[in-house]
């Protein structure tokens, strides 16, 4: 078959007005344990990408002058010491200790646990179960567009008033390395999941790779060229600020092009707003086999050409994102708190003291894992906003004990072979926990996707079973069947007899024969022909 569209005989798609319904089919394609591990890797890829960056990046806050006999000088000093400590503190909110970007995955927090919030549930009236449910989901819901506010993070951040120009700089390294991870990573995630939503057979993970790094460029470039245009308009902005410098004449030359001014700022807003579109950008590209600038053109045209239907679908799966997450997460926590929880029943363990309480002390905290594991023991605790002692501005979310120091004093009785095992289990967990994570991943990649081909069904009136198929996408058909029937007799070969003139094959209806009539029966026969004489017998 060659390069091209194809399409395969599926049910007939749904009415238009409910065409939003396809986006539940998302939840069984983000399932696939692929997508899992490729999401799961992308997440660990990017996170010790941002860490580093972090640490790279990152300085002590400023110290505060001291004050000496000039008013004048005390005055400038404490008001560029009040600018630096403005500044730092973005960055620290950033990269430093638990900050925005430098924590790893399984240290943000994301909310409480589920099945800790079902049993706290459980245990008030009825009456509060709608008010307590809603507080809960309205906090799963940013999880959903994780993957998107991960993006436009740096980017937002780039325009705070009080980043300096070292935090931007660290803000364009941080931004860039997003988009060389989830160019891949969201690639393949999409590639397999517009294969299988179109009703095709499923495509491999060795050519969904194929496919991503044979396009790798345009994957890269689809969210990079606003990003950079934005940069553009910004740098072509500041060298009219130059100009504006001059004396007299700059303020009457910033008032006379204020037009371009406003020109630059409405380019920038409607590519940052385009880029709300960033997740169609992957999902063209996996579908159709095209190029950066049809990722580009058809991402900022659907979402400005039809901003409801595309507010709308999102919507939806977010919704439904936070619910079917939400069971996804409280059957992980199950299986890792059941597990415990039968380990620590062992006969005797209690006098003995050697509870398998200790394996978990470094469990992830995210999603409420470490206080669901450790609840009940000496090292309980809960996740909170801890304020620094000497700088009551800075906080950072971090697991507090309830008892610390009755939780000290269980620390202090621990040998290098607890702490061995503590570190293996925590490896075992942080695996679960990541493949864990990777679903809301997967699933946002794949409703992206979902919602892609319904954007186009709607915009460009093109059917949901249209994709781009390669020649290595596509299985080899079917052997025919084998009838039992016995193979036909050879005939043996007849063999050639040369010639040197051409046969022809004489034509046997041209060819007459002599009639030949029946004589009467008394008709007189014809005479015999005469014998010939015997040879004389010789004498005796």
């Amino acid at each position: 078959m060659a390069d091209g569209y194809a399409t395969t005989g599926i049910e007939p798609a749904p009415k238009p007005s409910w065409m939003w319904l396809q986006i539940f089919r998302c939840f069984q394609v983000a399932l696939d344990p692929r997508k899992l591990i490729v999401a799961a890797l992308g997440i660990l890829v990017m996170s010790l990408g941002w860490h580093l960056l972090s640490k790279a990046f990152y300085h002590d806050a400023p110290v505060k002058p001291t004050l000496t006999a000039d008013a004048a000088a005390n005055t400038e000093s404490l008001r560029n010491y009040d600018r630096d400590m403005a500044q730092w503190r973005v960055l620290d909110s950033l990269a430093g200790p638990g900050g925005a970007i430098r924590s790893m995955p399984w240290n943000e927090n994301r909310g409480e646990n589920p099945y800790l919030f079902l049993g706290r549930v459980a245990s008030m009236p009825s009456a509060a179960w709608f008010d307590e449910s809603w507080r809960y989901f309205k906090m799963q819901l940013p999880v959903m567009v994780e993957p998107l506010q991960k993006l436009l993070l740096p980017i937002v951040k780039l325009t705070d008033p009080n980043a300096s120009p070292l935090t931007r700089l660290y803000l364009v390294f941080v931004l860039f390395w997003s988009i060389a991870v989830w160019a891949f990573a969201g690639g393949v995630i999409t590639r397999i999941a517009a294969v299988q939503l179109s009703g095709k057979d499923r495509v491999s993970i060795t050519d969904a790779v194929k496919f991503v790094c044979n396009r790798y460029l345009s994957y890269v470039l689809s969210p990079t060229v606003p990003v950079g245009v934005i940069g553009a308009v910004v740098v072509g902005l500041c060298l009219l600020g130059f100009v504006c410098l001059v004396p007299v004449l700059g303020d009457v030359l910033y008032a006379l092009l204020m037009p371009l001014v406003l020109l630059g700022g409405l380019i920038m807003a409607i590519l940052l707003i385009g880029l709300l579109g960033y997740p169609l950008m992957y999902s063209t590209l996996s579908t159709e086999g095209s190029d950066t600038f049809d990722a580009l053109s058809r991402s900022y045209n659907y979402v400005f050409q039809a901003p409801w239907s595309y507010a709308w679908y999102w919507a939806v799966a977010i919704v439904y994102g936070a619910i079917v997450t939400f069971f996804v997460v409280l059957v992980c926590s199950l299986t890792v708190y059941l597990g415990k929880w039968a380990i620590v029943q062992t006969p005797l363990s209690e006098r003995t003291n050697q509870k398998a309480d200790y394996l978990f002390i470094s469990t992830p905290e995210s999603f409420g894992w470490r206080e669901l594991l450790l609840r009940g023991t000496p090292l309980q605790g809960h996740v909170e906003r801890v304020f620094d002692e000497k700088d009551k501005t800075k906080s950072r979310v971090e697991y507090v004990y309830s008892d610390r120091d009755a939780a000290k004093k269980y620390e202090d009785d621990y040998s290098w072979y607890n702490e061995f095992g503590a570190a293996l289990t925590t490896v075992w967990l942080t695996v679960v926990f990541m493949i864990m994570l990777g679903f809301s991943y997967s699933f946002f990649w794949s409703a992206a996707c979902m919602i892609y081909l319904l954007m186009r069904n709607k915009v460009d009136e093109v059917d949901l079973d249209e994709v781009y198929l390669e020649d290595d996408d596509v299985p080899p058909p079917p052997p025919s069947p084998v009838l039992n029937t016995p193979p036909a007799p050879i005939a043996p070969p007849t063999p050639e007899k040369p010639s040197t003139l051409p046969m022809v094959t004489p034509d046997v209806t041209s060819v007459t024969t002599p009639e030949v009539k029946a004589l009467p029966p008394d008709a007189p026969k014809s005479p015999e022909p005469p014998k010939a004489p015997e040879p004389p017998k010789p004498a005796n």
